[in-house]
């Protein structure tokens, strides 16, 4: 029996359809919680295609970046989109610059205290 190829190993191992999990919390109090997929390069394909019809595409800072991973990304349990482009000028200007960072580098992977919660089990 021949083995199994590489491509087909990766997709076992780091499957797409993994569900992270981040639970915000602010004095002991959940204020949110943010689920996800894995980031890809499709993903990212697409993330960088609406920042060029909105001319943001060439911005030197990751900020408008960061804001639109969190738009395209962050689910709730049941997989439905937190946050629409309508919500972009209120996260622009009402939430915290530390806050919005911190969820984008625990999207992109860039974090440690996130849960990765198999989607098929996501009633936990």
């Amino acid at each position: 029996m021949a083995d199994k190829r590489a491509i087909d190993k990766l997709k076992e191992a780091f499957c797409v359809d993994n569900v992270s999990r981040y639970i915000i919390k602010k004095e002991g109090v959940v204020i949110l919680e943010i689920y996800w997929k894995p980031l890809t390069i499709a993903d990212r394909d697409t993330i960088y295609k609406t920042l060029h019809a909105m001319n943001k595409a060439n911005e030197t800072d990751n900020l408008e970046y960061a804001l639109q991973v969190l738009i395209n990304k962050a689910e709730d349990k049941e997989g439905n989109k937190l946050f629409t482009e309508a919500d972009r000028a209120s996260l622009r200007r009402e939430i915290p610059l530390t806050v919005l960072t911190d969820i984008m580098f625990k999207i992109q992977g860039a974090a440690e205290e996130v849960d990765t919660v198999n989607s098929k089990s996501t009633s936990e």
